[in-house]
């Protein structure tokens, strides 16, 4: 969901002093941190490393392969950046370790959101696996959202999505993606922890279908899904459908109308390069995700002493400054709001309209003076969060039927 390509030119404002980096981790091998382009980001790279004397080596992977390799090849990897959803998957196969809080220094500054899956105690708590569901530790060695001095991840970027759309039409729901005046012209996220809820928001839109709970469907409701993608692929509804986001950004390069599933990250690596993209927020209600790290299990010693550095870093506003001009948000405000401009602080987490140009991670003007981010601020584009990206009961079943029908 990022642009991992050329470091950061824009200056990082406010704070404090960097304190000199530790020369004992220079003896360190490089720490392997597995995930994907929404964090894996170069401007991201060289500040951890310069602030904290680690050497990172990234392993950039699209989502389904870094799934497939936490699960599988838990010594390939010292740290996993991914998504909460994925720890239904990862977690029972012990490639990762419980997180000490106390070791957590910021902790208490996270906000109620991946705590207790609210943004304040008179929020509803939405459908779907919000981080909450798989933050803590149990004594069995299970994941619940009852509180204990153990996590599974720490809880970091996350944002609500909707669609993008390019082109001089109008399109305010999920419905449009189903629009035969888009055939040809949409691009879907292929994984289904993703991309099925945005065919089910839109199907829902539409009329289409209307599951008892849409983050955790029955086999007879995937079936009814698959059955309306398999007629809207042979159809020829659909232009791409991507597993990585570079491949979403190419297709919206080759022109409009173009319209779906993009993120964030990419809406702004496509409006840094002047191509006018939208990003909708729907009338129905968005899509929300959560991204986290955590520790792999063989991780022990020294190098588990410089994880948790890592972690720690995470956590200090500096990411969290360089992820926002990318359209993220992180889990502690109060750091990041330290080390963006006031102006940035009020467009992104505020927003209010653009008083100076705001620019992306590398300084390119992505936002005029006068301009909103679509949405409005921090809670309300959060609350507007209508299912979180899940794995279902029936995963695999759906990750089957769904793999053969976007590949018929």
């Amino acid at each position: 969901m990022a642009n991992s390509s050329g470091a950061s030119e824009v200056k990082v404002s406010g704070g404090n002093p960097k304190p000199t980096a530790p020369a004992v981790h220079r003896e360190l091998a490089a720490l392997r941190v597995l995930g994907t382009s929404v964090t894996q980001v170069s401007a991201v790279k060289s500040a951890a490393e310069g602030d904290l004397g680690i050497k990172l080596d990234l392993i950039t992977l699209d989502g389904a392969a870094a799934q497939q390799r936490g699960a599988l090849l838990p010594k390939s990897f010292d740290i996993y950046d991914q998504w909460f959803h994925d720890l239904d998957l990862i977690w029972p196969t012990g490639s990762l370790q419980p997180l000490q809080i106390n070791r957590l220094a910021r902790w208490n500054e996270i906000n109620d959101l991946p705590k207790t899956g609210r943004l304040s105690t008179e929020h509803v708590r939405l459908a779907g696996a919000d981080p909450s569901h798989q933050l803590y530790v149990q004594l069995d060695g299970g994941l619940s959202n009852v509180p204990t001095e153990r996590i599974s991840m720490l809880p970091t970027v996350h944002n609500a999505d909707g669609f993008a759309l390019l082109g001089n039409e109008d399109a305010e729901s999920w419905g449009a993606l189903l629009d035969p005046k888009y055939a040809g012209r949409v691009i879907l996220q292929s994984d289904p922890a993703i991309g099925a809820f945005d065919m089910l928001l839109a199907l829902q839109a539409t009329g289409q279908m209307r599951p008892a709970n849409m983050a955790d469907l029955s086999l007879a409701e995937i079936d009814t899904l698959i059955a309306h993608l398999s007629k809207l692929r042979s159809a020829g509804q659909f232009h791409r459908i991507w597993n990585d986001e570079s491949e979403a950004i190419e297709a919206m390069m080759q022109g409009a109308p173009m319209i779906g599933s993009l993120w964030w990250s990419g809406g702004i690596r496509l409006k840094a390069e002047g191509i006018p993209v939208r990003m909708i927020v729907p009338t129905e209600g968005c899509r929300g995700w959560f991204g986290g790290l955590s520790l792999a299990a063989h991780l022990d010693g020294r190098e588990r002493d410089a994880a948790y550095e890592y972690l720690n870093w995470w956590l200090d506003g500096t990411p969290g400054a360089i992820l926002a001009r990318n359209g993220a948000y992180m889990a502690n405000h109060s750091a990041v709001r330290e080390k963006l401009g006031a102006e940035e602080w009020a467009f992104w987490y505020e927003g209010t309209p653009a008083k100076v140009p705001i620019r992306d991670p590398l300084g390119r003007e992505i936002y005029a003076v006068g301009e909103k981010r679509e949405g409005g601020s921090y809670y309300e584009r959060m609350s507007k969060v209508v299912v979180w990206d899940s794995v279902m009961t029936e995963h695999n079943y759906l990750m089957r039927r769904w793999a053969h029908a976007i590949n018929q």
